[in-house]
């Protein structure tokens, strides 16, 4: 947690060096220039879970004091690497890749880009987002370790698991829309500083998929994945810094995240 710490301040300082040069870190954090963005689905019953994962759910509660001056509470939980906001290390599905406690830290604090897609998806749980859309979306100058997260306008779905999904009662199928095996090879052969790949739905793959060529590419590329990023407030396209910060799980194939966005304030346009 110590060299974390160290890690993170070394690098807002880069961040921010020109405009602080006469303030400390705090100043310039906590002075009104910068906000922390919050893109984690709470963890609890309802979170959405793929549908063979165990799902979170506390498998022990203790609540003592019953009013006395001493209270104490304590719970013990259950719940599946791949569920909710959560990282898949390249080990997921790739066998020599690394594990989500051998992630090194200057991939988990990173450069955040948005790739606003959701226009072009149209609530079509279907779509498969493929080069030629990106041909005039992702045009960014991508020189610094960096994550692409792709919004397709799902997470406001989330709180429906059978809308969020695309849940089909009669095969137990799934759609939403998702990345395409070359979108996932244009960004691992084009953008060398590109560590991980998000999205607002579950799966970087399409829900129907059964080889998952999107999981297996990004991982032999060494980048890991988010899934079930929480969209549903506002962030910027660009000028904000990404803190990835997977729970440890030392030999995890993956790990529920917090993931945070430190952005510059945006003044309001319009009242």
């Amino acid at each position: 947690m110590f060299s974390l710490t160290i890690l993170f301040i070394c690098v807002i300082v880069q961040l921010i060096a020109p405009s602080s040069s006469n303030g400390n870190l705090n100043d310039v954090l906590f002075g009104g220039s910068y906000e922390f963005k919050d893109l984690t689905h709470p963890f609890d019953n309802d979170t959405v879970y793929w549908p063979t994962a165990m799902k979170f759910r506390f498998t022990r509660k203790i609540e003592v004091g019953n009013g006395k001056p001493s209270w104490y509470a304590s719970n013990d939980f259950a719940a599946g690497e791949h569920g909710g906001t959560h990282l898949d290390a390249p080990y997921h599905f790739y066998k020599t890749g690394l594990r989500v406690g051998e992630i090194p830290l200057e991939k988990l604090i990173v450069t955040l880009i948005i790739v606003d897609v959701s226009s072009i998806v149209n609530e079509d749980p279907n779509f498969v987002l493929r080069k030629h859309h990106l041909d005039n979306v992702l045009y960014y100058d991508i020189n610094k370790p960096s994550i692409l997260v792709f919004k397709f306008g799902w997470s406001k779905y989330f709180n429906d698991r059978k809308k969020y999904l695309g849940l089909n009662d009669y095969n137990d199928s799934l759609s939403f829309p998702s990345l395409s095996a070359e979108v996932a090879e244009w960004i691992t052969t084009s953008y060398k500083t590109v560590v991980g790949i998000g999205v607002d739905v579950a799966s970087v793959d399409p829900g129907s998929s059964d080889t998952f060529p999107v999981h297996k590419i990004t991982s032999k590329a060494g980048l890991y994945n988010l899934e079930n990023v929480n969209l549903s407030e506002r962030v910027p396209e660009t000028g904000c810094t990404a803190l990835v910060m997977p729970m440890k799980i030392a030999m995890g194939t993956g790990a529920p995240l917090r993931l945070v966005a430190l952005c510059p304030k945006q003044t309001p346009t319009s009242f």
